[in-house]
């Protein structure tokens, strides 16, 4: 079998796999119609265009051309996303197909980090996908994004079905800074599951939004261990479930607390 591989740095290489003796048939056959391909090269770059159409058929009818596609690592991109890329390739030799321009196309959409092409003779293309991983949604004023955890906005993720499975940032620079605070409050994950919303101020600290309607507005400095006040807070008195509607924390010396009777404010629940 020939592979040709392709990868983000354009860089090609090919591999020769062994066969066993008892297939040594079919290793003639092959070699015999690589050697006849080789020695048409001069033919195939030839100004007569009949003998190009020619030569092409030639290798579609003997089997070199796409029968297989084998697409790996793909969660969130759709697999038809890739299939209309590499249809326009259908009439064509396996030979003609021009890898360069298929991983540019593919690595347009948002979802991929990286892509890597394989040409494996005589029929098939293999692509690996490296997604990339959304973290939170990012709400601006002009619409709503799923962002990275390095602040990569991915446009073509639909928030409606992630709505349930990431907190809301809002603020600027918000999604550049996002990533600190989640780690911070990956530290109590029963707690942190009730965030909401998180609120970037000033670019300097965050306001935590909890589902029951508590705002918890965290320190610049010292987050850690504000975090863990709210934990123990949590633990020793349930303050999510005290009708409280905001504990401020930006004093290291101090924890001011407020409460409202307004049912409404107090069970406010995400929306986008």
């Amino acid at each position: 079998m020939l592979k040709s591989n392709f990868n983000k740095k354009y860089y090609f290489k090919t591999i020769c796999y062994g066969i066993a003796t008892k297939k040594i048939i079919k290793l003639v056959n092959l070699s015999f119609l690589f050697l006849s391909f080789l020695f048409s090269i001069g033919w195939y770059f030839s100004e007569n265009s009949n003998k190009l159409k020619t030569f092409n058929q030639l290798l579609i009818n003997n089997g070199f051309r796409i029968e297989n596609i084998i697409i790996a690592g793909t969660n969130n991109l759709p697999n038809d996303y890739i299939n209309d890329i590499i249809k326009i390739y259908n009439n064509v030799n396996i030979f003609k197909i021009n890898l360069s321009t298929i991983h540019n196309k593919i690595i347009k959409n948002s979802w991929v980090r990286e892509a890597y092409i394989e040409r494996v003779l005589p029929n098939t293309l293999k692509i690996k996908i490296l997604e990339k991983k959304p973290i939170a949604i990012w709400q601006n004023k002009k619409n709503n994004n799923l962002v990275t955890a390095n602040g990569d906005v991915i446009s073509h993720g639909n928030i409606h079905i992630f709505k349930n499975d990431f907190p809301i940032i809002k603020g600027n620079k918000s999604k550049e800074n996002i990533s600190s605070i989640l780690r911070i409050l990956e530290a109590n994950k029963n707690l942190s599951k009730n965030v909401w919303s998180l609120t970037f101020i000033n670019q300097r600290r965050w306001d935590l939004h909890f589902n029951q309607g508590l705002v918890v507005r965290l320190p610049s400095q010292n987050v850690n261990k504000a975090w863990n006040k709210i934990i123990k807070l949590q633990q020793n008195y349930n303050i999510l479930n005290l009708r409280l509607t905001e504990i401020d924390l930006r004093n290291p010396k101090q924890i001011l607390g407020k409460i409202n009777f307004d049912k409404k404010v107090i069970f406010k629940r995400k929306y986008l």
